[in-house]
């Protein structure tokens, strides 16, 4: 029999296809992990206060909602470093892979400082968003606890994008895999009181918290320092500079995307912030059910995030490698690989709702107030996670300023107006929040497709220029 004319071009494809997603998964599936476990950390803290009294989740809760758009945010100016290495891995410059993690360690640890002191002035934030004197206080106390553990944080996070862009993601894995151990042992002293330490509820698990991070920190720059060929890797050697090898300018490219990708984050977190407000205003029951399902949302958020961070790595070094159509069809491949397995995910949820409320606690009204609420909830996952991995390969590509842009009509412009008028307006309750943040997402999604569309159908040279 012979074949159809278009056979072997469809058969190229194919064989593209698999290659692609076979090298995305190889590098997707640690990460995703390795940042699922940071907010499996924040699961554990809020399964097990679920189950130290009523209004505890709530309490710790607001305390995240400043901690978290800091963290956020500061992560997100130092996430530059992605591109840079990947590109300087595919053009097979190992030394300055090094050099960039020296020079993002400093700019993240600068960043961290000033956001530490932001996250302390957290009870005075709650009372100007509109939050009573009791929840200020509860949260506030939540948000110092937490507030030493970003520049720990921050460290880990830099240090796990180096290694996941010279393709060794499993570091950050193992890290967390200890991490999340450490913490849930750590919860049940500090939040419970147990073994004679003192009985601390909320602030307990924020001090786990930061305990944990501390000692995750600390072993992921030690597993770098320490590494083979250290200094032929760049990550020892003079410094040169306050600002590391080759002084401030050397980092330019780092901190362009990385603001593009701070400001980003910035506006969604925030929106989500907003909605967390929002349903502090809508009363204690409505708050604690909006916590379990912004935790889950978040927990799962961090699977996207994987893939986003592996789409990065794959996008930069096909750049790095002069392959403009092939980091092409890495971002596409990273697109659907989202679309796919969030999509499995939404219906887990969705038709798992009551098993999944019951495992974040055991009081009955709380349960089914967020059962109800996760039926929406589960359709955020798909957008939430396309806009993150696209707007990862936009960046890669070099687009700074866009997706800024497009995070801010989508989470600012659009999510808060909207959370209000559903939420408060209507009388929605906090399912109003979800359907007003599944808008939010499906529109960044949409814009950041557009740009990558764009981009990907522009020659290398002219976006260089």
């Amino acid at each position: 029999m012979v074949a159809p004319p278009h056979a072997a071009a469809v058969e190229r494809i194919g064989q593209r296809s698999a290659r692609h997603m076979s090298d995305l998964m190889r590098l997707a599936w640690p990460v995703m992990l390795s940042r699922a476990g940071i907010l499996i950390m924040a699961f554990a803290d809020i399964a097990m206060l679920g189950r130290y009294r009523p209004g505890a989740v709530g309490e710790a809760n607001l305390g995240l909602s400043i901690f978290i758009p800091v963290l956020v945010v500061v992560i997100g100016l130092s996430s530059g470093i992605v591109a840079v290495v990947a590109q300087a891995y595919g053009r097979g410059d190992w030394a300055e892979c090094g050099r960039c993690w020296r020079r993002a360690m400093v700019w993240g640890g600068v960043l961290s400082i000033i956001g530490a002191w932001v996250i302390w002035q957290g009870e005075s934030l709650l009372i100007l968003f509109g939050q009573t004197t009791a929840l200020a206080d509860s949260g506030g106390a939540v948000a110092r606890a937490l507030a030493p553990g970003l520049v720990a944080q921050v460290f880990f996070a830099v240090s796990a994008f180096y290694l996941e862009a010279t393709r060794r993601p499993m570091v950050a894995l193992i890290v967390m895999i200890f991490a999340n151990i450490a913490n849930f042992g750590l919860n049940w002293l500090l939040i419970f009181g147990h073994a004679g330490f003192p009985e601390l509820g909320p602030v307990g698990a924020a001090l786990a918290s930061t305990l944990v991070r501390i000692g995750a920190a600390i072993a992921m720059v030690a597993v770098i320092l320490f590494q083979r060929d250290a200094l032929a890797a760049g990550v020892r050697g003079p410094w040169e500079t306050f600002w590391g090898p080759d002084g401030w300018r050397s980092g330019y490219l780092m901190r362009k995307l990385g603001i593009s990708a701070g400001l980003s984050g910035g506006f969604e977190t925030t929106g989500f912030a907003v909605m967390t407000m929002f349903a502090g205003q809508l009363g204690p029951l409505a708050l604690d059910a909006y916590s379990i399902s912004h935790n889950l949302v978040s927990t799962v958020f961090m699977i996207g995030l994987g893939l986003a961070v592996a789409t990065g790595v794959r996008v930069g070094i096909e750049i790095g490698r002069g392959r403009p159509d092939e980091a092409a069809f890495a971002g596409w491949t990273g697109a659907l690989s989202a679309f796919l397995i969030m999509s499995a995910i939404s219906a887990l949820v969705f038709f798992g709702r009551d098993t999944v409320a019951a495992v974040y606690t055991d009081e009955p009204q709380v349960a089914a107030r967020t059962a109800a609420l996760l039926a929406f909830s589960a359709f955020i996952f798909v957008p939430d996670a396309m806009q993150i991995v696209l707007g990862q390969a936009v960046r890669a590509l070099g687009d700074a300023w866009i997706p800024i842009f497009c995070y801010a009509l989508s989470f600012t412009a659009l999510l808060v107006p909207l959370g209000w008028y559903l939420a408060i307006d209507l009388g929605w309750q906090e399912s109003g929040l979800a359907v007003a943040i599944i808008f939010a997402t499906a529109m960044a999604t949409v814009t950041l497709e557009w740009r990558f569309r764009i981009l990907t159908r522009t020659p290398l040279e002219s976006r260089r220029a």
